[in-house]
C-alpha cells in the first residue's frame, strides 16, 4: 500500500490511507455468529428500528443519524452538574449560532425519551409504544430528557479499544452489558443435550457491542425506567422489523427484504436471528424461570454482535486525505496540505490524534494518547474516565469531523474554527490534570485557516452524501424534520454541518 511522504522541518514522515488497515474483529466471533452477512442485515435493522424505543420513536440511530452523530438543535441542552440551565434556551429551546461557544456548564447533548416508568409491553399497540407512567423529573418534563454528554460518532467506533466518552464500554463484550468481564452477573444461555446452561462469555475486541447494549434500556436514552433486555427481545421478535419505517428498494444491506414503497421488512427478527447466529444460542423451546425463551433471553448478545458487525462496515476510507495518502498528489488542495503540516507540527494535534485513524484510542492504526483532559470544562464538572476521575475523555477520531458538530464531550463548540481557536489558546480551564500538550500554540491566522481546511479533507464523500454503506431507512426524529430513507446511491445534495455553519466560522 502506498503512503504519502512529506517533509516537516527537515524530517520525513509517512502517512497511510485508512484502506491500509482492517477493522479488528473478535477472534472467537464464529463461536456465536453463523453467517456474517445475515448478522450485518440484522444489525442494520436493529440499529435503525425506532420500535426499540419505549415510545416507539427512538432507535440507536436517533442519536447517530448524520455521520454517526446528532446534529439536532432543539431540546438539546442538559443543565450540567449544577442542575440549572444557564444558557438562553433552557429546556426545550432551540440553539442558534449566537449560543456558541457555550460559556456555561450547560451541555449540548442528545435527547432521548420523556421520563417514564415502565409498566409492561403492549403487543397490540400499532405504534410500538410500551405501557408507561409519565414521571415529572423536575428538569426536562414534559420535554424529552437530554443526555449529559454529546453523542460521539458511531462511524469508526469499531476501531476503538473502548467506547463511550469515558471508556466504560469495554473491549471485552460479556454479551449482556457495557462493563466487560468485571460486570456481574453476565451470562448467556447455551442449548445442549442436557438443556439450557448459563455461561459467561468473553468476546474481544468488541467494544462496539459493549457500547450498543447500554442505551437500549437506558431510562434517559431509549427506554422507560425498568425495561429489561429480554423484554426488548420479546417486543421486537413479536413485531415486523422496521414496521414504522420505509427502506429504499436499493438499500445497500436490506434491499432483498425491503417492502418498498410499503414500510417494514418482509421477514421477522426471529428469522434474521436464526440465519445469523449459531443454533445453540436460540433453538431451545424451554422457557426460563422468568418465562422467557432462549432467543429472548439472549437478545442482548444478538443485539450487540449484530450491531458490531454492521458498524464494522462503516469505514470512511475514501476521503481526499486517503486519496492523497495513497499517492494522488492533487487530491488535497495546497491549503489542506499546508494544514496537514500544521497538524503534525506547530498544531501538535498528532500528540493525541495521530496515525491513520486520527485517534490514539484505536486498536490499530492510531498514535498518541487515548484519553486526555483538554481543559474544555472544570474537572469536577465531569470526572470522565473512571476510576481515574481526572476529567479525561476518549480521544475521538477526526474523520468526518466537519459533519459531527457540536464538538467535545460537552458540545460547547459549533465549528472547527472555534475548536482550533480553543486549542490555540491552550483550552478554557487550566485544570491541574490538563494534558501537557494542550497549551498556547500561537498559530498565525493563515495556519488556523489551513488547519481547518485540512480537517475538512478527512470527510469521505460517501458520508457527506449518505451513499453506501452509509445509506439508511427513514427515521422519526424528535424536534426535527423526519429523516427520509436513502438508498445505496445516496443523496443528490450533501448533508449540512451543525446549524449549517461554515467550518471556518469563528
Amino acid at each position: 500500500m502506498l503512503s504519502a511522504f512529506f517533509s516537516l522541518e527537515g524530517i520525513a514522515f509517512a502517512q497511510s490511507p485508512l484502506s491500509s488497515i482492517s477493522v479488528p474483529l473478535p477472534a472467537n466471533l464464529n463461536t456465536y455468529v453463523k453467517d456474517r452477512a445475515s448478522a450485518i442485515r440484522l444489525g442494520k435493522a436493529l440499529f435503525w428500528d425506532q420500535q426499540a424505543g419505549g415510545d416507539g420513536q427512538i432507535a440507536c440511530a436517533s442519536c447517530h443519524f448524520q455521520a454517526g452523530a446528532d446534529v439536532r438543535a432543539t431540546n438539546s441542552l442538559n443543565p450540567g452538574k449544577n442542575g440549572a440551565f444557564n444558557s438562553l434556551t433552557g429546556a426545550g429551546g432551540t440553539l442558534t449560532p449566537a449560543n456558541f461557544p457555550i460559556r456555561t456548564d450547560d451541555i449540548c447533548g442528545s435527547q432521548g425519551i420523556v421520563c417514564c416508568n415502565f409498566i409492561a409491553l403492549d403487543p397490540t399497540d400499532p405504534l410500538a409504544r410500551d405501557l408507561n407512567t409519565p414521571v415529572n423529573d423536575g428538569t426536562f418534563f414534559p420535554n424529552r430528557q437530554v443526555t449529559g454528554r454529546n453523542a460521539p460518532s458511531t462511524i469508526m467506533a469499531a476501531f476503538m479499544v473502548d467506547n463511550f466518552w469515558d471508556g466504560r464500554a469495554k473491549e471485552i463484550f460479556n454479551g449482556v452489558s457495557p462493563g466487560g468481564k468485571n460486570a456481574v452477573p453476565a451470562t448467556i444461555l447455551f442449548n445442549s443435550l442436557r438443556g439450557l446452561a448459563p455461561k459467561p462469555v468473553a468476546i474481544s475486541p468488541a467494544s462496539t457491542a459493549s457500547q450498543s447494549v447500554g442505551p437500549a434500556n437506558n431510562p434517559v436514552e431509549m427506554s422507560t425506567d425498568g425495561r429489561k433486555f429480554a423484554q426488548l427481545g420479546r417486543k421486537l421478535i413479536g413485531r415486523t422489523p422496521l414496521a414504522l419505517q420505509v427502506i429504499a428498494s436499493n438499500d445497500s444491506v436490506l434491499s432483498s427484504v425491503s417492502q418498498w414503497p410499503a414500510t417494514g421488512l418482509s421477514t421477522t427478527y426471529a428469522a434474521m436471528i436464526r440465519a445469523a447466529f449459531q443454533d445453540n444460542l436460540h433453538n431451545s423451546a424451554t422457557l426460563t424461570r422468568d418465562g422467557f425463551t432462549q432467543m429472548e433471553s439472549n437478545f442482548s448478545l444478538f443485539w450487540g454482535l449484530a450491531i458490531l458487525l454492521y458498524e464494522a462496515t462503516l469505514v470512511p476510507n475514501q476521503s481526499p486525505f486517503d486519496r492523497w495518502a495513497a499517492g494522488n498528489a492533487t487530491a488535497m488542495t495546497a491549503s489542506q496540505i499546508a494544514g496537514f503540516d500544521v497538524y503534525q507540527g506547530r498544531g501538535r494535534c498528532d500528540k493525541c490524534h495521530g496515525g491513520t485513524t486520527f485517534s490514539g484510542a484505536t486498536l490499530v492504526g492510531g498514535e498518541g494518547d487515548p484519553f486526555a483532559n483538554i481543559g474544555s470544562s472544570l474537572t469536577f464538572q465531569d470526572p470522565g474516565r473512571m476510576p481515574d476521575a481526572l476529567g479525561e475523555f476518549m480521544v475521538p477520531t477526526l474523520r468526518n469531523t466537519e459533519l459531527t458538530g457540536p464538538y467535545f464531550h460537552n458540545g460547547h463548540y459549533m465549528t472547527l474554527r472555534q475548536v482550533v481557536d480553543f486549542y490555540n489558546r491552550g483550552g478554557d480551564f487550566n485544570n491541574a490534570e490538563k494534558h501537557s500538550q494542550v497549551r498556547s500554540l500561537q498559530l498565525t491566522e493563515t495556519e488556523k485557516v489551513n488547519l481547518v481546511a485540512f480537517l475538512t479533507a478527512l470527510t469521505d464523500d460517501r458520508v457527506r452524501y449518505e451513499r453506501a454503506p452509509f445509506d439508511h431507512p427513514s427515521l422519526f426524529l424528535a424536534n426535527s424534520n423526519p429523516l427520509p430513507c436513502v438508498g445505496a446511491t445516496g443523496l443528490p445534495v450533501p448533508v449540512s454541518t451543525f446549524l449549517n455553519a461554515d467550518p471556518q466560522a469563528r
